[in-house]
């Protein structure tokens, strides 16, 4: 197979629909419990994001695209590394598997990064003995999770949502994008909370705090048509204990979780189970087209892992990430 490598500006509006149909078909191998993905969601995967650099690298075999990864190369952290997904079908992956690859590694080199980290799932075995000829090494791995809204308990999810001994004299907010200006500072300061979560032996730093940056987010979610919803827990004195928020796309059946963040000195009072449980009851009332909800959790992330298996997420998919060392 005679490939052309090429690069495609993410906000260009033609790149989405000339690589909708392979992400399909490679989703539909690589995460078989996944919807089929819509336009929609393809578009939010590959928005421009204010805090990083994005672009598509891709694979073609005449004018058939049999390959791509979208980029990312952070502003301010991590400046060594670039991180990316890699979607190519399994019928075309042992020819072109490593010169995509490759051609990662040149685009990485030519931003001047050292570091290169793809991932992939356990429906994709297929990979691990290219990426280990490539050089590459695991360095964390994550589960996705989902949960079926069709076979809930409603019932035990209103308890769950309803306050407890530990977490009754919280004050719960809810809203949908763009966040309140008043609540700005304190959605940005409950986001540093996220700077303990685990990344295995992957060695990254998330952004400064910034409410601009959170601000900008917003605004690029609203103007790609996702909804995202967010729920908040605060003390008297409006400071967010918790927060959970998800992200909806157009013509889509399935919802995304987002952030999920509790600061250290509210943990241990149920917030996380309270909150998740009240947003899900939500969107059952406001967003009916939900029919299921996708989660991403790092496996050393216990606690997490336990709030979703009490809401019933189930493990759809557990992925590798791997470092390639430039």
């Amino acid at each position: 197979m005679p490939l052309t490598i090429r690069e495609l500006r993410v906000e260009d509006p033609a790149t989405v629909p000339e690589l909708l149909a392979l992400y399909r078909d490679a989703v539909a191998a690589d995460a078989p419990r996944y919807p089929e993905p819509t336009e929609s969601l393809l578009r939010w995967l590959m928005v421009p994001r204010v805090a990083r650099h994005r672009n598509c690298v891709v694979a073609y075999d005449g004018d058939r695209p049999v390959g791509y990864g979208c980029l990312n190369h952070d502003n301010e952290t991590n400046r060594d590394l670039i991180s990316g997904d890699l979607w190519i079908r399994p019928e075309d992956r042992a020819e072109v598997a490593v010169p995509l690859i490759g051609a990662f590694k040149a685009y990485a080199r030519g931003r001047g990064c050292t570091r290169l980290t793809l991932p992939f799932g356990d429906h994709s075995t297929d990979y691990e003995a290219v990426f280990t000829a490539e050089g590459g090494r695991p360095v964390a791995r994550e589960f996705r999770m989902q949960v079926d809204l069709t076979a809930i308990d409603r019932e035990r999810y209103a308890d769950l949502a309803q306050p407890s001994e530990k977490n009754a004299h919280y004050r719960i907010e809810q809203w949908r994008s763009p966040t309140p200006e008043h609540l700005l500072p304190a959605v940005v300061q409950a986001n540093e909370a996220m700077r303990d979560a685990p990344t295995g032996d992957l060695d990254f730093q998330f952004a400064p705090a910034s409410i601009d940056r959170r601000r900008q987010m917003e605004l690029d979610v609203m103007a790609v048509g996702t909804r995202l919803h967010i729920i908040a827990a605060l003390t008297a004195d409006a400071t967010i204990a918790g927060f959970h928020e998800v992200l909806l796309f157009p013509g889509c059946r399935m919802a995304d979780v987002g952030r999920t963040a509790v600061p250290t000195k509210f943990r241990g009072h149920g917030l996380g189970l309270r909150l998740k449980a009240a947003l899900t009851l939500h969107l059952l009332e406001h967003e009916p087209q939900i029919d299921t909800v996708s989660t991403w959790n790092d496996s050393d992330n216990v606690p997490m892992l336990r709030v979703n298996g009490a809401l019933g997420y189930e493990r759809a998919e557990a992925w590798s990430n791997w470092q390639f060392d430039l």
